[in-house]
């Protein structure tokens, strides 16, 4: 049983490399069982096709940026003079990470017709919009950020601004950092965040 998981992990890990190297329309059986020296046969003893590889790829992914909004968004530290707006910025860093391959699979199971893809990439994004909404209500709740947009609705702008910037750079062949984009600077005025207090 270790030595499946060991092998599943293998292929995971492989599978985000080429989708990090030449997109997730580079991550094929051919060049996974080539880089792990299997044959295409022996990759359907751990998974079903690709797009369950591909899935598995953007749930690992997904575990990664989930773990890090726990350390990174918290309304409670900006007592201690981190700002806001650091912790947006810091966690936007995240989507840019592997060359936005978070984004690319999550924009790649949004545009496939694969079903395994698709309730993959569906499950990852109704977890992340609840976990940025529950933050958004924090932030309101601790008078940090005033706005009279409910914090489900601010959930769904700030990823609409985020994915939608994604596939506007993508298009057109620029480089993308979603803290550059007007649109982030614009949802941020939009929070009319309280200034983080000095310190000492």
């Amino acid at each position: 049983m270790h030595d499946h998981l060991a092998r599943e992990e293998a292929i995971v890990t492989a599978a985000i490399d080429l989708a990090e190297a030449h997109g997730v329309v580079g991550v094929t059986t051919a060049a996974l069982a080539r880089r792990l020296e299997f044959t295409e046969a022996a990759l359907y003893r751990y998974f079903p096709g690709k797009s369950a590889i591909i899935a598995a790829a953007l749930r690992h992914q997904s575990e990664r940026l989930f773990a890090t909004m726990l350390l990174e968004l918290m309304p409670e530290a900006v007592k201690h003079g981190q700002g806001v707006r650091d912790q947006l910025e810091r966690h936007l860093r995240r989507f840019t990470n592997h060359n936005g391959l978070l984004a690319e699979l999550l924009v790649s199971a949004a545009g496939g017709r694969d079903e395994t893809l698709q309730a993959a990439g569906a499950e990852v994004l109704r977890d992340y919009s609840q976990r940025i909404a529950e933050y958004f209500e924090r932030l309101g709740g601790l008078g940090l950020a005033v706005t009279g947009v409910a914090p489900s609705e601010l959930a769904r702008l700030w990823i609409c601004q985020l994915f939608g910037g994604f596939v506007r750079c993508r298009l057109a062949r620029e480089g993308w950092d979603p803290i550059d984009q007007d649109g982030f600077r614009a949802f941020v005025a939009q929070l009319r965040l309280s200034p983080a207090p000095a310190r000492n």
